[in-house]
């Protein structure tokens, strides 16, 4: 285990204001990437009913490292129709400026693919941002690669 992985922790009920607080950083560097991922004026309060839910969630895994950084993941199933029912995605993850380049994703992202794994999850698929190059490099270093172009049209 890294040094930065001793400071990974499951976040709690009573961690809601600071999961909040990071989850608001993430959307603002989004948001300074393409403003699409602006959060509406009125968000507080669903962002703090979403990770209410979550941290409830058997499927769903909310990851704090110290005050820097946050990790959200969550098992998804598929119509059993298809072989694969069952795989797992991170949604967010963020490390505030001042901690980035110290290991604290890469702790986080361990943590949480430790726990897809326990739960015989084969896949894990994140999303990126296609102008986003700091999250890119960060996945594609950790081992992630493309799999499915996602095209869009404005209208």
């Amino acid at each position: 285990m890294t040094r930065a992985a001793h400071g990974v922790r499951r976040a709690a009920a009573q961690d809601v204001d600071q999961v909040a607080a990071l989850w608001a950083e993430l959307s603002d560097h989004h948001a300074a990437i393409d403003a699409r991922h602006a959060l509406r004026p009125d968000a507080e309060r669903e962002i703090r009913r979403l990770i209410a839910s979550e941290l409830r969630d058997p499927d769903a895994l909310v990851l704090l490292f110290e005050h820097s950084g946050l990790c959200m993941t969550r098992i998804q199933q598929a119509p059993p129709i298809r072989r694969e029912t069952r795989r797992a995605e991170i949604g967010e993850l963020f490390v505030r400026a001042d901690a980035r380049r110290r290991g604290v994703g890469r702790a986080l992202v361990g943590e949480a693919l430790a726990w897809v794994r326990e739960r015989g999850i084969e896949r894990v698929v994140v999303r990126v941002d296609a102008a986003n190059a700091l999250g890119q490099a960060f996945w594609r270093g950790i081992g992630f690669d493309d799999s499915m172009d996602v095209l869009e049209r404005r209208l």
